[in-house]
Parts: C-alpha cells; sequence; structure tokens
C-alpha cells in the first residue's frame, strides 16, 4: 500500500497532467469559438452531446465497477478474467452502439442537419471502447494513463490550428477532437501488452453477464447524469439556434473542463485506495474519505469563486460577440462546488466505501434527479429556453450533492 505522501504527490502530478489534458482543449476553444463563430460551434456542440451518450454506453460505468474489482483481484490470473470479459463486453457494446446511432440518424428528421458532424465524432466512442482506464486504475498506474493522455492531444489538437480555417470547417473540428480518443487507445493498448499489464483471454459468456450486471447501477447513475448535461444541449437544439448552442455549450465545457481539472485527479488517485481500504481496514477508509470531503470542499468552493468573479473577462478574451456568454458561466459557477461534494459522497462514499446496497442508493440519485431535470426541462425549455435549462443544469447538480449527502447518512457513511 503506498503512503499518503506517495497519494498527495500523485494528485498532485496528475493535476498538472490534468492541467495540460485540459488546457489544450482550452486553447484549442477560443481559437474553434472564433474562427467557426457560434453557428458552426454549435454544430460541433451538438455533435459532442449526441455521440457522448454512445460512449457512456460502451464505458458503461466500468471505470468504477472495473477499478474496483481490478483493485480487489486476489491474483493476476484472476485480474486477468476480469480485464478479458469487460473488454470483451465493451466491444459488443460499440457494435451495438452505432447500429443505434445509425437507426437514430435514418429516422429522426431533426438529427438529419448534423449528421455528417455526428460521424465525424464517432471516432470518441470507438476509441473509448478500446480504451481500458479501470486497468490502469485499479493496479495503480493512472499516472501512465494520464500520460498517454496528454501525449495524445499533444500530438492531435495542435492540427486543429492548422486544418480549421473557417466556419465550413466544423467537420473537421469534430473529427480532430475526437480522434484523439483513437490515438489514446492505441498508445494505452500498446503498453498494457508491452508491459504485460493484463493478458487477454478468452471471455466467457457468463463472465461478461457478471461484469455488465455489477455495473449496470453505476452506468445507469452516470446515463442519468447526462440526462442533464449532453440532453439538455439536444433539446435546446430544438428550440434554439445553433448561435446559441453555441453560447450554451461553449460555457459548460469551460466550466467542466476546470471541475474535472481538480477533481479528477483526486478520484483517480484515491478512488482506488479508498476501495481497498474500505475492505482491509475500514476505520482508516472512513479517516481518508472524510480529508478528502473536507479538502474537496475548500479546493471547489475557491473554483467556484473564481470562475463567478472572472466570467466578465470573457468577451475580452473571444470577442464582444460573446459577451452573450457571461451568464451562463455565472449561472453555471456553483456546478464545481456541488460536484466535488456530489462525487465525494456518491462515488467516494457510496461506491468505494459501500457495497451492493448503497451501489444502487448511488444509482437511484441520479435516476431521481435525472427524471425530475428531463421533465423540467421539456416543460421549460420553450419557455426559458438556454438560460432556463443553464439554471436547470446547475440545479440538478445541487440536488445530487444533496441527495448523496442524505444517503451517506442514511447507511451510516459519513
Amino acid at each position: 500500500m503506498k503512503s499518503n505522501k506517495s497519494d498527495i504527490t500523485d494528485t498532485f502530478y496528475l493535476i498538472i497532467l490534468q492541467g495540460v489534458n485540459y488546457l489544450l482543449p482550452l486553447v484549442v476553444m477560443p481559437y474553434l469559438l472564433y474562427v467557426l463563430q457560434p453557428k458552426g460551434y454549435g454544430y460541433v456542440g451538438f455533435s459532442y452531446s449526441f455521440i457522448q451518450y454512445f460512449t457512456l454506453l460502451v464505458d458503461f460505468g466500468f471505470n468504477l465497477s472495473g477499478t474496483k474489482r481490478i483493485a480487489q483481484a486476489r491474483d493476476k490470473e484472476y485480474r486477468d478474467r476480469i480485464f478479458s470479459n469487460i473488454a470483451t463486453a465493451k466491444l459488443l457494446l460499440l457494435v451495438a452502439s452505432t447500429a443505434l446511432i445509425l437507426v437514430l440518424l435514418l429516422t429522426i428528421k431533426g438529427f438529419q442537419a448534423y449528421q455528417t458532424a455526428i460521424w465525424a465524432t464517432w471516432p470518441m466512442t470507438a476509441g473509448s471502447a478500446l480504451t481500458y482506464m479501470f486497468l490502469f486504475q485499479g493496479i495503480g498506474k493512472i499516472r501512465i494513463f494520464s500520460i498517454i493522455n496528454t501525449i495524445s492531444k499533444v500530438i492531435c489538437l495542435p492540427l486543429i490550428f492548422i486544418l480549421v480555417k473557417h466556419e465550413g470547417d466544423y467537420i473537421k473540428a469534430a473529427f480532430l477532437q475526437s480522434i484523439v480518443f483513437v490515438f489514446a487507445a492505441i498508445i494505452s493498448d500498446s503498453y498494457i501488452i508491452k508491459k504485460h499489464l493484463a493478458s487477454f483471454k478468452k471471455a466467457s459468456w457468463p463472465g461478461i453477464k457478471d461484469e455488465l450486471s455489477n455495473s449496470f447501477p453505476l452506468f445507469l447513475s452516470t446515463a442519468s447524469t447526462s440526462a442533464y448535461t449532453q440532453l439538455f444541449v439536444i433539446i435546446l437544439g430544438f428550440y434554439c439556434t445553433t448561435t446559441t448552442i453555441g453560447y450554451y455549450t461553449s460555457a459548460d465545457r469551460v466550466v467542466r473542463a476546470l471541475v474535472f481539472l481538480f477533481y479528477v485527479p483526486i478520484n483517480q488517485v484515491f478512488f482506488p485506495k479508498v476501495s481497498s481500504l474500505s475492505v482491509a481496514d475500514r476505520v482508516r477508509a472512513i479517516h481518508l474519505f472524510t480529508r478528502l470531503r473536507n479538502c474537496t470542499f475548500a479546493v471547489m468552493l475557491l473554483l467556484s469563486v473564481c470562475i463567478f468573479a472572472g466570467a466578465p473577462l470573457v468577451p475580452t478574451l473571444l470577442g464582444a460577440k460573446y459577451i452573450g456568454a457571461v451568464i451562463y458561466i455565472r449561472i453555471l459557477s456553483i456546478i464545481p462546488l456541488f460536484v466535488g461534494l456530489g462525487g465525494i459522497y456518491g462515488q467516494m462514499g457510496l461506491v468505494a466505501l459501500g457495497n451492493s446496497t448503497t451501489v444502487k442508493a448511488f444509482r437511484n440519485v441520479y435516476i431521481a434527479v435525472a427524471v425530475f431535470s428531463i421533465l423540467a426541462a421539456i416543460v421549460s425549455a420553450p419557455y426559458f429556453r438556454s438560460v432556463g435549462i443553464c439554471a436547470l443544469a446547475a440545479l440538478s447538480e445541487i440536488l445530487v450533492a444533496i441527495l448523496m449527502f442524505i444517503n451517506c447518512k442514511k447507511y451510516e457513511i459519513a
């Protein structure tokens, strides 16, 4: 077991790597907003939100369930079996998701205007299906995976400045942003093979079903989360112009990128540690959870304040046309605090420290909030449009954090 000092070092190291991972897209984003204009960027934002659903489908919550099972695996042979069953399940889900995309594009008229951009974004789903972050995270090599992600973005994203030159290049922009996932898959899979991190065994159907069953509650929770992130953009597509969608999606992606910059490293380093300690030393696990909660609260509160205060700088950085984005950023500025608390009480508490009952509670929180969010969005979108949806996105994150906290208290986790 690594020392706490080593864990803290890993966390700061990952924050630096995540900084590069998220800084590159954030450097690219102002360029795309300027070159593509709100309309062109609206196509990119809509397609990304659409494809994100199918990326979630192929991931199927394995980054949590697979990480926990790999971290608790008793030997390498058992770990290889888990890895092989999950890898096969992801491939099957890729085939199913691609077929579903084809059906939706052929049958729903509202999606057809975006179909070229959607297919240009499809490599994101393929790359995710062939990427096994759960393995790196479960065996404590998430730092390597983050380096691989960074290399992939350094290779691919600068091409945007070379190839994307005017508003009509939104297809190229969508493709270049999604191909990063394919490069990450190729490099990370090559590393797995070279370092013998896992050996692919013949998967068994009972084993695949077992992994799908274990991950299903987590998949439902992740998919439900997208109901008030990606689905909001799709709903706006029926009521707002692509220009408005461009404002909303750019604000949402900036805020969430900053959230992930700080929260993801904490989760990647400490989720497997809390998971293993929950079995080996429950008292230490709860003590670590408490310290993580306090640290996350302080960091995310500061981030929310900085985003709110810095929102008026957006038109200065992107041009006067984007003055309308300030209101979206300010509404969404509350998100970091509640995403951080919801993540700690949910992933670290109900999942890492919990059992099958608390995992179901974790799932139910997201389903309940998703149902509320979808109904509220359908009712409010025709009247309040993008500003109403933006406020609803913030409210949804607040509800998630509150319900995760209530469930942790209910099951005496925190």
